[in-house]
């Protein structure tokens, strides 16, 4: 009798088994820890996680981690996080976070989420993602990402596209971004100084992701 489609799909799970199982278990541990705080920040694909949690152990020319034993624990992993967010309210404050976004966007406010490594390249490359007529930025980097999704809240940076030199367009974009926040139901934190970043302290990362391809 010819193999059947579920033959094929028992013989990998049992291969990817094989994988996860070979690993020490402290090392099984951390890959595990690693994944999920991807997973769980939701800004990549299924393959790009395993890539990255693959690499992340990569050392003197190889990585004790597999790209099949990485696309193992990343797809339990991604179908834990898919059962769980079954359970989640219609509105997410990531949900929140967007509607405030794309509203600064159509008031010409640069809106960008996950936008580079860091702070230094955010502010240095969001000049080159300003539409026609945009006069401020916000965005925060994927390091702030990180942050909210570990529960830590998360940092906005902005600003004005060009000179400011008493920083009054600074602060008027700053005041734009808190109240789009609060439109959309969050509570952006700001002192009004545009040497700070508004903060939401509150935010519930929820970021949905998409179903698993078959």
């Amino acid at each position: 009798m010819l193999p059947t489609t579920a033959d094929h799909a028992s013989d990998r799970a049992t291969d990817h088994a094989s994988d996860r199982a070979a690993l020490d278990p402290q090392l099984l541990g951390e890959a595990e820890t690693y994944a999920a705080a991807l997973v769980r920040r939701g800004l990549d694909t299924p393959g790009q996680v395993a890539e990255l949690v693959s690499d992340y152990f990569y050392a003197d020319g190889a990585t004790p981690v597999s790209p099949a034993a990485a696309r193992e624990i990343v797809g339990r992993l991604w179908r834990e996080r898919l059962a769980e967010q079954e359970t989640w309210p219609e509105a997410t404050d990531v949900g929140r976070l967007e509607s405030a976004f794309a509203a600064l966007g159509a008031a010409g406010v640069t809106a960008r989420a996950a936008f580079t490594c860091c702070m230094s390249c955010g502010t240095a490359e969001i000049g080159g993602e300003a539409a026609e007529g945009d006069h401020g930025y916000v965005f925060f980097h994927s390091q702030d990402a990180d942050a909210a999704a570990a529960g830590h809240g998360l940092w906005l940076r902005y600003g004005v596209h060009g000179a400011d030199a008493d920083g009054s367009g600074t602060v008027a974009v700053g005041r734009a971004v808190v109240a789009a926040l609060a439109a959309a139901g969050l509570t952006g934190t700001w002192d009004g100084n545009p040497a700070r970043a508004i903060s939401i302290e509150a935010l519930d990362w929820r970021k949905r992701l998409a179903p698993l391809a078959d």
